[in-house]
């Protein structure tokens, strides 16, 4: 086995059309990988994997783990696991895992779990309570709440469309033309996270964020989610405006936003 650094991942791309090859992403990029792909991560590098890949992460790399996907994590690594991966952690790793994940971990990993469905073995329990409203979402998320509305985010790419196509133009009040009511976790409404940062496990190559306000009553969090850190809602109550990473509006604030946060 040949290991290989590399930093984009147009690099990492390139590594895994090669027999033989085991990339390490080394650096502060950001990388996807699916399918049944083998990488090893170094330094702060952060990986989005998915299918069957198998990710090994050590140093203060960042993994979030999709499908069947499977992790070994060492360092100050932090791992998310959704779905039915597997993540083995040691040292002072993090695991937060939800869905059917199955965690194995040493004595000082902190694991913190989300729903009943989780297999856990080792480390320092963190439950989280039972999430039952839209309230107490926000509340365990850190979303202000205001006269009812709170501002919730969505990562998009660079004409303000979400993967599935739907439009937070600037300006603009989203609805979901396919509301189902709130029955379904994924799909059937207009999908939103608590922060822009916690956009980027659902739109890994989200180039701007929108802030979008929407009323508490709208909300729906379900039941043992597989992704618990998304709500979903019909539609939003007041015009969105664009944002940076934190948060913070990349314009003038414009008079719905000013209603909003007041």
């Amino acid at each position: 086995m040949t290991y290989r650094d590399v930093t984009t991942q147009a690099e990492l791309d390139a590594a895994l059309k090669e027999v033989g090859v085991m990339p390490v992403c080394r650096g502060t990029g950001t990388f996807q990988v699916s399918g049944s792909s083998q990488v090893t991560a170094y330094g702060s590098s952060q990986v989005t994997a998915y299918d069957s890949s198998q990710v090994r992460a050590s140093g203060s790399s960042q993994v979030t783990a999709y499908d069947s996907s499977q992790v070994t994590a060492c360092g100050s690594s932090q791992v998310t696991a959704c779905d039915s991966s597997q993540v083995t952690a040691y040292d002072s790793s993090q695991v937060t895992a939800s869905g059917s994940s199955q965690v194995r971990a040493s004595r000082g990993v902190a694991v913190t779990v989300h729903g009943t469905n989780v297999k856990r073995r080792g480390g320092v329990l963190i439950r989280v309570p039972k999430i039952r409203t839209a309230a107490e979402w926000c509340e365990w998320y850190g979303v202000a709440v205001k006269r009812g509305v709170a501002v919730l985010f969505k990562g998009v790419d660079a004409n303000y469309d979400s993967p599935h196509k739907a439009n937070y133009a600037p300006g603009t009040v989203p609805a979901a033309a396919d509301w189902d009511g709130g029955k379904a976790e994924c799909g059937g409404g207009l999908h939103f996270s608590p922060t822009p940062a916690h956009t980027f496990w659902f739109v890994t190559d989200a180039v701007k964020f929108v802030a979008c306000p929407v009323r508490l009553k709208d909300i729906i969090v379900h039941k043992d989610a597989e992704y618990p850190q998304k709500v979903k809602a019909p539609r939003c109550c007041a015009p969105v405006w664009e944002c940076d990473i934190n948060g913070k509006p990349v314009a003038p604030a414009t008079k719905a936003e000013k209603a909003v946060k007041r």
